[in-house]
């Protein structure tokens, strides 16, 4: 079959059935038999009711089958330019009946053009994913991929003891995203220049709505009723073999006791699941960073394991790159990685 023969086009409702038969044809292979399928409830989470939106653009053929997908995630974040819609790309996939059957550049990159086209048309600021090699090698070369930085782990042994508890906070593990997490999102912002927005309606939808919510624990330390720290915890792991994750984290940078309360919290519980030890991920630039490290956290690199790189693309965005590798503050739950 011809490149002729393929409808390049956005996602039309209905699509989603034959985007998750490619889909789950497509990680089966790559994940091995540890994969599960993703289900359409997945599905329709992280695209349809992702409360920015969604990006899709699919490659079809004549009998409706998707052969190439370039998708992602819409999110709000917060900048020096004001606030800009930035897009997760997640999900790239090519069937694999379909790949090397076309010259050079591929049906990945006829399918990915479209969508930044769309996202420069339409006034998104930055498209940023994490992309294995060979998508990292392609997507350099024909989708104007830049390089931002390696992602390299904080990682604390199990085996040291938990960080000790300090007086006159209170620890909660609670199932729905406290309403006053505003106010400690308004305390982050004001000391961090670029970061994803994360307002009460962005956490719900991205924990406590997800399926898979059953994998994350939301604990808040508190001190007289006031919210002074939000973790989001997934002690299952998954990221590094054997390992807890802290996948999100609110807090002020130098509230040292509502830091470590929520530290007691995640060591305490990677000990309980029997884990060995606890990760997470920060810009090495960060406070987060240095305090993590001052309480056992030890820089390790992603290439122990697989290696992880954060690309971007500006798409008209009053940002410039410089700005991004100094002031983007992150952590894993902004990614798909966690």
């Amino acid at each position: 079959m011809s490149l002729p023969d393929l409808t390049i086009r956005p996602y039309r409702p209905g699509d989603e059935e034959r985007i998750l038969a490619t889909f789950n044809l497509v990680f089966r292979e790559v994940c091995g038999p540890s994969y599960v399928d993703r289900t359409l409830e997945q599905w329709r989470w992280q695209y349809l009711e992702n409360p920015m939106g969604h990006r899709m653009s699919l490659a079809v053929a004549p009998d409706g089958t998707v052969v190439s997908q370039y998708a992602g995630v819409p999110v709000l974040a917060d900048t020096p330019a004001g606030p800009q819609r930035f897009i997760h790309c997640v999900d790239s996939m090519t069937h694999p009946a379909w790949r090397g059957g076309l010259k050079r550049p591929g049906i990945f990159v006829i399918t990915g053009l479209p969508f930044s086209a769309h996202s420069r048309r339409i006034g998104d600021a930055v498209l940023y994913g994490f992309p294995v090699d060979v998508a990292f090698r392609i997507g350099s070369r024909y989708l104007e991929y830049h390089f931002l930085r390696d992602i390299d782990f904080l990682i604390r042994d199990a085996g040291l003891p938990p960080v000790p508890p300090p007086n006159g906070l209170t620890l909660e593990r609670v199932t729905v995203t406290p309403p006053d997490v505003g106010t400690l999102y308004d305390v982050m912002r004001g000391e961090k220049r670029l970061l994803l927005r994360r307002d009460w309606r962005y956490l719900q939808w991205r924990y406590v709505r997800n399926p898979n919510r059953a994998d994350y624990e939301l604990w808040t330390a508190r001190a007289g009723g006031r919210l002074r720290g939000l973790l989001v915890l997934q002690p299952g792991g998954g990221l590094v073999p054997d390992h807890a994750t802290v996948a999100d984290w609110m807090a002020a940078e130098g509230d040292t006791a509502a830091t470590d309360a929520l530290l007691h919290a995640a060591t305490r519980r990677t000990q309980e699941v029997g884990k060995q030890g606890l990760v997470t991920v920060f810009p090495e630039w960060s406070a987060e960073w240095r305090t993590f490290e001052a309480r056992g956290f030890v820089k390790t690199p992603s290439a122990n394991w697989l290696q992880r790189r954060m690309v971007y693309l500006l798409t008209g965005s009053p940002l410039t790159a410089d700005t991004l590798q100094a002031d983007w503050w992150y952590a894993l739950g902004d990614s798909d990685l966690a």
